[in-house]
């Protein structure tokens, strides 16, 4: 059952496509499994069932682990992908992948604070979803956000001091985020 629902490959990834309620759908079914059906090395569990991610930075780096919480990390980055998609060229695209920002940063808040935890307790772990890793992009992506705003007011023709008003509210989040990316 929860191969069938299994996300597809990342190019059939939009904002608005099926594959993010899937994901969605997927993430939760294994919320259920894992009461019902606990899967980790220790022997009174499912100790058959390895997950595999590969790391988005380190290419190279992956990790196996017969460990749920894995596998719930990589549908929770997976899903903190989905405001890339947007095109940021129209004030509508700017707008939706503000939004979108937003809601994937508690994505990244909420891997940071469940997920990665779990997972930084298996054999092998990589930094795209460890607690540094999440919660450096929770913060890429409020920087995002505050990107997004910041090229709204340059495209509605804003003063030029609401566009410096807003642009100091920009350089605080990219500045950390920029940190915490140094620091991994």
């Amino acid at each position: 059952m929860l191969k069938q629902l299994a996300p597809t490959s990342s190019a059939y990834w939009t904002p608005r496509s099926p594959c993010a309620t899937i994901s969605i759908n997927y993430f939760k079914a294994f919320c259920l499994v894992e009461t019902l059906f606990p899967i980790s090395p220790d022997k009174d569990h499912i100790n058959t069932i390895t997950f595999l991610w590969c790391d988005a930075f380190k290419t190279k780096q992956k990790a196996s682990q017969q460990n749920i919480h894995l596998e719930k990390a990589a549908v929770l980055f997976k899903l903190g992908q989905i405001g890339l998609l947007f095109d940021r060229a129209t004030v509508e695209g700017r707008q939706e992948a503000s939004h979108t920002f937003i809601a994937v940063a508690g994505a990244f808040a909420y891997l940071r604070d469940n997920a990665s935890t779990k997972v930084s307790k298996g054999s092998s772990t990589t930094v795209d979803v460890s607690l540094k890793g999440a919660g450096m992009l929770e913060k890429l992506m409020l920087a995002q956000t505050q990107e997004s705003v910041f090229e709204n007011t340059i495209a509605k023709r804003s003063t030029r001091g609401v566009c410096a008003k807003i642009s100091r509210h920009c350089s605080s989040p990219t500045s950390l985020a920029f940190f915490l990316l140094s620091a991994l």
